[in-house]
C-alpha cells in the first residue's frame, strides 16, 4: 500500500507537533535541590585539601612496615669506622649509625608520596637536618658490599633489597585496604552533605 503525499505530510506534521510540545516542556523545567548539589560540590572541593593529610597518614603506615623490617634486620658494626678523605675532613661513623639513619621523607611537598630508608643530607640541594651521628650517606656502600674497591659481604650486605622484596606485597595490600576504607568514608560523607 503506497502512501500518498498528503498522508506523508500529515504524519510528518504530527511528529513535528509532538517534538515541539516536548521542547516546550523542557524549556519550562525547573531545578529543585540545587542547594544540596552545591553543598556536595563544596564538600568535594574541600576533600582534596583534607585528603592530603589522610593520604600522608596512610603512606606513613605503609612505609613503617619497611622501616620495621630494616630495624629488625640491620646489625650494628662491632666498632666505629673512621673514613678519611684527601680533600676534606675525615668522618667518624659510629656503630649503630645505619639504624639511626632510617626514616621517611617526602620528596616534593605537593606530592603525598613518602620514601623510606636511610636518610642523608648529601642527596639533592635541600638539607634535611639529619644529625651527623644519624647520616646514612654510606648505605649504598653497605648494600653493595663495597670496601675501597673490594667486594666484601657482611651481615648487612643486601639488606635493603631483601627488605623491599620481603615487605612489598604486605605493603601493597595494606595500602590498598586503607585507601578503599578512606574512599568509602569519603563517599559516605559526600552523600550525607
Amino acid at each position: 500500500m503506497a502512501w500518498s503525499t498528503q498522508a506523508k505530510r500529515r504524519a510528518y506534521d504530527a511528529q513535528r507537533s509532538q517534538y515541539n510540545l516536548l521542547n516546550k516542556e523542557r524549556s519550562t523545567a525547573t531545578v529543585t535541590g540545587a542547594d544540596k548539589i552545591y553543598r556536595r560540590l563544596e564538600a568535594l572541593a574541600r576533600w582534596s585539601v583534607e585528603a592530603e593529610n589522610q593520604l600522608l597518614s596512610i603512606n606513613r603506615r605503609v612505609a613503617k612496615i619497611y622501616l620495621n623490617y630494616l630495624n629488625a634486620n640491620i646489625k650494628d658494626f662491632h666498632r666505629d669506622i673512621l673514613v678519611q678523605f684527601k680533600d676534606r675532613q675525615s668522618i667518624l661513623v659510629e656503630k649503630g649509625t645505619l639504624r639511626k639513619s632510617l626514616g621517611m621523607y617526602r620528596p616534593a611537598p605537593p606530592n603525598t608520596r613518602l620514601l623510606a630508608g636511610p636518610l642523608t643530607n648529601n642527596i639533592g640541594r635541600r638539607k634535611r637536618g639529619i644529625a651527623k651521628n644519624g647520616d646514612g650517606w654510606f648505605a649504598h656502600i653497605v648494600e653493595g658490599g663495597d670496601s675501597f674497591g673490594i667486594k666484601k659481604r657482611t651481615v648487612n650486605t643486601g639488606v635493603f633489597m631483601r627488605g623491599k622484596a620481603a615487605t612489598q606485597q604486605r605493603s601493597i595490600a595494606l595500602r590498598d585496604r586503607l585507601l578503599r576504607k578512606e574512599f568509602s568514608r569519603y563517599i559516605n560523607t559526600l552523600l550525607r552533605a
